[in-house]
């Protein structure tokens, strides 16, 4: 039987999201949503954080804030 190199990933593990923290500015694994800027009269927004940025500077991620 062939042995296989993919390991299976942990069920609490999802997808990982790759992309710009907005507070070191470069590229970063697992970024999540802090802010969202909603589209008036300009263009709309949405920064993301990486977990040693929220860490850091005590950021609220988008999802977890008061309605």
């Amino acid at each position: 039987m062939p042995e296989t190199t993919h390991t299976q990933q942990d069920s609490d593990s999802g997808p990982r999201t790759i992309g710009w923290c907005a507070w070191h500015k470069d590229i970063a694994d697992g970024v999540r949503v802090i802010q969202v800027d909603e589209q008036g009269s300009g263009p709309g927004g949405v920064r993301h954080a990486c977990q040693p940025c929220i860490d850091k500077h005590g950021l609220v991620l988008f999802a977890e804030r008061p309605l």
